[in-house]
């Protein structure tokens, strides 16, 4: 709920229901997915988050507000989570067919951790390496590579964004990275600002009522149909948030 560029916005109304509602829905229509837990913080203002949660009968965990590697950490030990799928609350339109092609790779090949924006994380922020929509990121990690992270990561972009341990550690962990066969960057899907809020809600105004989820190729297909909207918010730039912490990796002494 203290998102500095758009505050409370996990609880921000798209079509008379909170945003928190869609991304619990999407991963739910999941195939593989077994249990959806949210992940908060212990802080007062995030009461309103475990009141949503309980309303709607949502497992939910409540954990550090700046070390969201332990949050993580914490609330897999408890829940026994193996393997941890990690979707952020800003992605309303994750695409359950998306997470569910990204475990299956993961289960194939005895990974340690995959995610479909590898490259992006270290540092490589060219098409074509990331060329997924923007809000589709699915992480996954075995509970042992997690841990380790857990226990070994000092940095501050390694514990406030959980994976970055693993990312940058090629030789401790088994890695793999997932490309899309077309270039879709220039749809952005994740709620950072209010431009992303407005673009989301006009997506979903679009969408059948009683669909079930929304895919890649409905949004693709909306936004071929009505180009205008995808510059409602695609001049944004990537994750402002990641970079800051890199910015303060370079000032804090370890």
């Amino acid at each position: 709920m203290s998102s500095t560029r758009l505050p409370d916005k996990v609880l921000l109304e798209i079509e008379g229901k909170p945003m928190l509602y869609y991304v619990i829905k999407q991963v739910r229509a999941s195939k593989i997915i077994k249990e959806v837990v949210i992940a908060t913080t212990t802080e007062r203002e995030d009461d309103v988050i475990v009141e949503y949660c309980k309303k709607v009968g949502v497992k939910c965990f409540r954990g550090s507000k700046k070390d969201l590697l332990d949050r993580y950490y914490q609330c897999a030990k408890k829940f026994r989570c193996d393997p941890i799928v990690r979707i952020t609350s800003d992605c309303p339109l994750i695409d359950p067919t998306l997470i569910d092609k990204i475990i299956k790779k993961f289960l194939r090949n005895s990974y340690d951790y995959i995610a479909n924006n590898l490259e992006k994380m270290r540092g490589r922020w060219d098409n074509s390496t990331c060329n997924f929509p923007q809000g589709m990121t699915v992480e996954i990690s075995s509970f042992r590579a997690l841990e380790k992270a857990w226990k070994e990561a000092k940095k501050i972009s390694e514990r406030e964004h959980v994976f970055p341990y693993v990312q940058f550690n090629p030789k401790l962990f088994k890695v793999s990275n997932l490309k899309n066969k077309v270039d879709l960057s220039f749809i952005r899907c994740t709620v950072d600002r209010t431009e992303d809020l407005i673009f989301v809600r006009e997506v979903y105004k679009r969408v059948p009522k009683g669909k079930k989820f929304v895919s890649i190729k409905d949004i693709l297909k909306i936004v071929t149909k009505e180009r205008r909207l995808v510059k409602i918010n695609n001049n944004i730039p990537f994750d402002d948030g990641y970079r800051k912490s890199l910015e303060d990796d370079s000032t804090a002494e370890y």
